[in-house]
């Protein structure tokens, strides 16, 4: 017997992804996740990828999304080919240059380091030889 392929979870169900638009750094575990779920339902098509990465955000984002060009344009055809959607992975750059912070490149700033240093910089220094007296 062939396994069948795994259906997408409905919106707000409790194994549906999830992402709070106040963490933007969390964007990219979404699209990661999304992207899992389509490999195991066998979502190829571009077209439905970015309309179930739409469907599990709150509206106004997903209002966002939906209204940006590469998410419902399509390549001029050339030739005697036919038109093609925009893939989801351009339109997925598209949304993620949306939120600051979110581009993995950008994951964590110069102003976080200094920052990390200075929260970290009085505390004393340990050795193993501190520990073994």
């Amino acid at each position: 017997m062939e396994p069948t392929a795994q259906c997408m979870p409905p919106c707000n169900h409790f194994s549906a992804p999830k992402w709070d638009k106040s963490k933007p750094r969390e964007l990219t575990q979404y699209f990661k996740e999304l992207e899992y779920l389509f490999r195991d339902c066998s979502i190829t098509d571009y077209t439905q990828m970015k309309e179930y990465t739409a469907r599990y955000i709150i509206y106004d984002t997903a209002e966002t999304w939906t209204g940006l060009p590469k998410f419902a344009a399509t390549t001029t055809p050339i030739g005697n080919q036919a038109a093609t959607a925009i893939s989801y992975e351009n339109w997925k750059e598209a949304v993620i240059c949306l939120y600051p912070g979110a581009e993995e490149s950008m994951r964590y700033t110069v102003n976080e380091l200094h920052q990390l240093v200075q929260d970290n910089f009085d505390l004393s220094a340990y050795t193993l030889g501190t520990f073994s007296t």
